[in-house]
C-alpha cells in the first residue's frame, strides 16, 4: 500500500450528473460565471438579513403577548419555538454560528416548556436580546470571549431554570 495520497479523477457518470453545460456552469468556473455567483451569494445575504429581522421582531412580539398573559399565550409559545428553530437553521448557512447556538439555546429552552415562570420570561427575554445583538453587530463566525461567555451563562440559566 502506497503512502502517497493518489488523485482519481471521477467517474465520467458522475462527472456527467455535477455539470451541466446546457443551464450550469462548467467545473471550472469563469470570471463571469464568478461573478453571477457572487451577486447571487450577496443578495441571499441581504435576503437573510431581512428574514432574520423579521423572525426577531416575531420572537419580541409573541414574548410580549406571553408576558402579558393574553389569551393565545400558547400559540405565541410555539411561535417563539418555530421561530427560534427557523433561525438555528439559518444561522449557519451564512457564516452565522453564534447566531445558529443562541437560537438553539432559545429552542431547546422552550422546547416543552408551558406557560412561563417570570425568571423563564427574563430568560427567554435576554436570549432574544443575544439575537438581537448578533445581528445588529453583524458578529460572524463564533464571536469572542465575551459572546462565549455569555451563551454559556445564558445555557446554564436555561439549564438550572428549565420546567
Amino acid at each position: 500500500m502506497s503512502k502517497k495520497p493518489v488523485f482519481m479523477p471521477p467517474a465520467q457518470e458522475l462527472r456527467r450528473k455535477a455539470v451541466n453545460f446546457k443551464k450550469g456552469f462548467r467545473l471550472k468556473l469563469e470570471p463571469e460565471e464568478l461573478k453571477r455567483l457572487e451577486a447571487v451569494v450577496e443578495k441571499a445575504t441581504d435576503q437573510f438579513t431581512v428574514e432574520v429581522a423579521e423572525k426577531l421582531r416575531l420572537l419580541r412580539s409573541a414574548l410580549d403577548q406571553v408576558a402579558l398573559g393574553r389569551h393565545g399565550s400558547d400559540q405565541a409559545m410555539q411561535a417563539i419555538r418555530g421561530a427560534s428553530l427557523e433561525i438555528k437553521g439559518m444561522g449557519g448557512m451564512f457564516k452565522y454560528p453564534l447566531l445558529t447556538a443562541f437560537a438553539k439555546s432559545l429552542n431547546d429552552f422552550t422546547k416543552d416548556m408551558g406557560a412561563p415562570s417570570p425568571i423563564q420570561l427574563d430568560i427567554i427575554a435576554a436570549q432574544i436580546d443575544a439575537l438581537y445583538v448578533v445581528m445588529g453587530q453583524r458578529i460572524q463566525g463564533s464571536g469572542g470571549k465575551i459572546e462565549t461567555q455569555l451563551l454559556e451563562a445564558l445555557e446554564l440559566a436555561a439549564r438550572k431554570h428549565k420546567n
